[in-house]
């Protein structure tokens, strides 16, 4: 493998020196606290990392380069449990890159977030003042925003330098800065020039809530089985929705009438026209007819169009151009006019009783005036698709609308290709359909927004007279100059004006990997040198959103794709697998879980997030419950560190749907910092009682179990290394608890324990060597993942200038590198891991016997082990003072004594282990140990047997997601090796 230049070592790294003294040993400073403290170990790192400038980017380096983005956090306010997982997944990958030598770039920006951050400041402002944005005025309310962002931003700078993320801050961006906004209009003009923007009048997606245009991804598309409740924005009461209303238009000059059905009944307020099948033998008389409208005294045309669904309903559809988008395209086949009968506030535009009305409100009316007609026929439960607008929760009305378009066919003809070819990586692979599904799309991109927050479109309304034509330019004077060509006249005569709307924040964020690095200038060393970025690391969630944008704009205005592999880990969400979200209560802010909070301070944060506008009064009261059923019982959450929290986030397999936070799994890792952090006060312990050795050391010195614990760091490196470069975290994390947790603390410590307290001073020093590799080792893998913990600890582990185990011959920055795969293979030894295996199983084995029959460590009973395989006694004899140390036992024989009382397990077929029962009334132990033994057994079988009637039901199987399949799954596998490890004890 190509070996790398190292990277920039840190403030306490650059400190770090090798020194031989007469024992050839170096001691570090002391590991002076008891117990971990992430508060004490954290502080000031992140201040001497940026002091030493250790994350700035070097244009002119001769080390190969990695790049990536920060995906831009909104500001919006305080950074979420999401952001902590897409912001440490992205550290992880930086870090690793760093310590293997690459000049690494990872750019950090937040984006201005159009609707979102107006939303937020409109509340805020209503809450605290009773004022809005239109009380004020644009000017007025763009300088709130501001004040917003200089708050928030630093806020959430902040907050990613609290979580140790290792960004650039000499190149933060902001995307309504003055460069950004530069390189968004450039990008407009550039592809209205190219005619792939386009103005034209069409039905588009309008939210009434925030008073604006949506996207089509920005909707929502719920499924009604039936009639439902649902409070509506702007609404006292709820609405009911999934109801389909069957009412009469009486054919004109007839006696004959024709039902049609809506879901919808204020739309036919503006139906143009009633449409019925070319085949339809029913209704063929009366093509070319008209039927009455009852409220606007007219008649309108009875149509014939192959559209219509004949065995649907009556086979009769009516046609409300205006408000439908299937209408819509009908209507515009069948030259049939269009009638807006719904205006942008959600009420209704008519000459006649309901004007003004809200929607909803109108409905109602309606219904009552057509049953009065006696054309109301009937309304029945019906299953429904309601469109509402993601960002606000508002209902979606379909309104006609100039608006500014994207042609985006031929755009995603491209990035589908590159995607079949290869040239452009998505991880993991499941989600490549989904990027088969976006690019498959054929719907334009209505880019423009009626907010006041954003970049305001640079496009101008040129007129002279009656002729008018729009221009995109950089500023009035340059659109005058473009605009008196086409019209023919100087720019003077010309009548000018600027769009007011802005463009979908999408857009800007569309060229946000370019335009972040200098783009569109033309010399750019930030450019030149990485763009195109390397890796791109987001949620699946906004592939479409955010990746097929940015790919398709990077490949149009830059001739290049934006990045050469997309990495898309799963959603956030809580320990029973709901996401978070401020509607169900459950978001956890990151930093209640670094620093801790309890009951009182959660709740009175939380009510204050009301008062400020942030969550509403629903919000408020489900995050006061879930807080309530979630942290009761702890009083709170408790302080679980930055490194604790990091850790567990990458615990998960971040490629699946779905990532689940669990608060006691991060406590829990917390108590894993507090296992390192012991395990290096006992190294510096053990070091301190070396005396002076004056025989040469060798390998050939190292004990039974400095090699096991060798070949068992070998196997871990090697894990790590391949995960680390899969993107499976979730492994590599597993990987280092294991050796760090259960391997080199509960095994390996303990069994150097005999070897430091002894006179054998050789063997002492082979532990020592040992303990220095392997914890020096453990912690450099270790590091990408808990930060400051390593940071802290790694120049503490005692060395040697010549360590037998890891030559560090080359220098201090060695130290510190990641490890690689092939300089611990050598150590490998699946021979001696199996004998290993073997030793600890019979171990575990005798702890579970004392366990049961409730024999106490205080005790030491004998043991006797009835073996036929040889290598086990000889390593059992051989390592006798590790064996009884470890099993907190008196001595181990392999016959059995006639005047002891023995309770037995089976370890295999070939070998049965006995501990002795001490104390007086033996039968009586026995008996309540089977009989705790059997009631467990019986639990767990109860237990099984309910999981697997699951998956005997036809039901669960077509119903339950996947991943809750594959948890009760592996929960029945569990189950089962329960079972059998309990009937060992039989």
């Amino acid at each position: 493998m190509l070996r790398l230049p190292n990277y920039k070592v840190s403030y306490l790294q650059i400190q770090q020196r090798f020194v031989t003294s007469t024992t050839n040993v170096v001691l570090k400073p002391n590991v002076s606290a008891n117990a971990y403290q992430p508060r004490s170990v954290e502080k000031k790192k992140y201040e001497n990392w940026e002091k030493y400038n250790l994350f700035t980017a070097e244009n002119s380096s001769i080390k190969p380069r990695f790049s990536m983005v920060l995906p831009p956090p909104n500001v919006t306010g305080s950074l979420h449990l999401g952001h902590a997982l897409a912001c440490t997944i992205q550290d992880v990958i930086i870090r690793h890159r760093r310590s293997r030598g690459y000049n690494v770039l990872w750019l950090p920006g937040i984006d201005h977030a159009g609707i979102a951050t107006q939303g937020v400041v409109e509340k805020y402002l209503k809450k605290k003042q009773d004022i809005s944005r239109n009380d004020i005025g644009r000017e007025k309310f763009l300088q709130e925003v501001w004040k917003w962002k200089e708050k928030h931003g630093h806020a959430i700078v902040n907050q990613l330098k609290t979580l140790g993320c290792s960004l650039d801050w000499s190149r933060q961006t902001f995307t309504m800065d003055q460069k950004h906004t530069h390189a968004v209009n450039t990008a407009f003009i550039k592809l209205f020039k190219k005619g792939l923007i386009y103005r034209k009048k069409a039905l588009v997606n309008w939210c009434s809530a925030l008073n604006s245009t949506v996207s089509d991804i920005e909707v929502d598309n719920v499924t009604l089985n039936g009639p439902k409740e649902i409070q509506v924005p702007g609404y006292d009461r709820p609405i009911k929705f999934g109801v389909i209303y069957h009412f009469a238009y009486k054919v004109y000059n007839s006696d004959e009438e024709i039902v049609v059905a809506t879901t919808m009944p204020e739309t036919m307020l503006g139906d143009t026209a009633i449409a019925v099948h070319p085949q339809d033998n029913r209704y063929k008389h009366l093509a070319g007819k008209g039927v009455w409208h009852p409220f606007r005294k007219e008649t309108i045309p009875i149509i014939l169009d192959e559209f219509v669904d004949m065995k649907f309903g009556t086979g009769v559809v009516k046609l409300t151009p205006a408000h439908s988008k299937v209408d819509y395209e009908v209507a515009k086949k069948n030259h049939i006019p269009s009638i807006q009968v719904i205006n942008e506030k959600g009420c209704m535009t008519t000459s006649d009783q309901f004007n003004g009305m809200k929607r909803y409100e109108c409905r109602q009316l309606i219904l009552e005036t057509l049953d009065n007609l006696g054309l109301l026929k009937d309304a029945k439960p019906h299953s429904m698709t309601l469109p509402t607008c993601s960002r606000s929760g508002g209902i979606i009305d379909h309104l006609p609308k100039e608006q500014w378009f994207l042609s985006c066919s031929n755009l995603n003809k491209k990035a589908a290709t590159l995607v079949d070819k290869g040239l452009l990586e998505i991880e993991p692979k499941k989600f490549i359909k989904y990027w088969q599904n976006w690019t498959g799309d054929d719907r334009d991109w209505c880019i423009s927004r009626q907010l006041w927050w954003g970049h305001q479109i640079p496009a101008y309304k040129c007129s002279v007279d009656r002729n008018i034509v729009w221009i995109a330019a950089q500023n009035e004077a340059s659109a005058k100059v473009e605009a008196s060509k086409i019209l023919r006249t100087l720019p003077d005569l010309i009548k000018i004006e600027r769009d007011p709307d802005v463009l979908d924040t999408w857009f800007s964020s569309g060229i946000y990997p370019f335009a972040a690095l200098g783009w569109p200038y033309s010399v750019k060393k930030d450019f030149e040198k990485f763009y195109p970025l390397d890796l791109l690391a987001t949620g699946h969630d906004i592939l479409g959103f955010w990746v097929h944008r940015m790919v398709i704009l990077g490949l149009e205005l830059t001739d290049r794709l934006p990045f050469k592999k997309v990495l898309l880990h799963g959603v956030i969400c809580d320990s029973k697998g709901a996401k978070m979200s401020k509607s169900r209560g459950n978001v956890i802010d990151p930093l209640d879980v670094i620093e801790g909070i309890n009951m009182e301070n959660l709740r009175d944060k939380t009510k204050e997030m009301h008062r400020n506008g942030i969550l509403s009064l629903a919000e408020m009261d489900k995050a006061l419950s879930y807080h309530q059923a979630n942290f009761m019982t702890t009083g709170g959450i408790p302080e679980c560190g930055v490194d604790a929290l990091r850790f567990t986030l990458l615990s998960h397999d971040i490629k699946s749907h779905f990532v689940n936070f669990d608060i006691a799994m991060c406590h829990s890792n917390k108590l894993f910092g507090n296992k390192i952090w012991q395990s290096v006060k006992y190294t510096q312990l053990s070091y301190s009682k070396l005396p002076a050795l004056n025989a040469e050391l060798s390998k050939s010195n190292l004990t039974y179990f400095d090699k096991w614990i060798l070949s068992r760091l070998s196997e871990m490196v090697a894990t790590v290394n391949k995960s680390m470069n899969n993107y499976d975290f979730h492994l590599a994390t597993k990987a280092i608890r294991t050796l760090m947790y259960n391997e080199f603390c509960d095994i390996y410590l303990e069994a150097t324990k005999p070897g430091f307290a002894g006179k054998n001073f050789v063997k002492a020093y082979a532990h020592a060597h040992t303990l220095s590799a392997v914890l020096n080792t453990s912690l450099r893998c270790l590091a990408p993942f808990m930060v400051y913990l390593t940071e802290e600890l790694i120049p503490k582990v005692p060395t040697f200038a010549n360590n037998i185990v890891f030559n560090f011959r080359d220098g201090p920055n060695k130290y510190y590198d990641f490890p690689f795969t092939e300089d611990f293979t050598e150590w490998k030894d699946d021979t001696i891991e199996k004998q290993v295996n073997r030793f600890m199983n019979t171990i575990y084995l005798i702890r579970e016997l004392k366990a049961l029959y409730n024999i106490s460590n205080k005790e030491r009973p004998s043991i006797y082990i009835n073996n036929l395989d040889e290598n086990l006694r000889d390593n059992i004899e051989s390592n006798q003072e590790v064996f009884l140390n470890l099993s907190r036992c008196s001595d181990v024989t392999f016959k059995p004594d006639s005047d002891k009382n023995y309770v037995s397990g089976i370890l295999d077929k070939n070998t049965e282990v006995h501990v002795e029962l001490l104390g007086e009334d033996v039968e009586l132990a026995i008996f309540a140990a089977k009989t705790k033994l059997e009631k467990k057994i019986q639990q767990l079988n109860d237990s099984l047997s309910r999981l697997e009637a699951k998956f005997a039901s036809g039901h669960y199987l077509a119903n339950a997601p996947q991943w809750a399949q594959a948890v009760d799954k592996e929960k029945i596998d569990l189950k089962k090796k329960e079972i059998a490890q309990l009937q060992r004890l039989m």
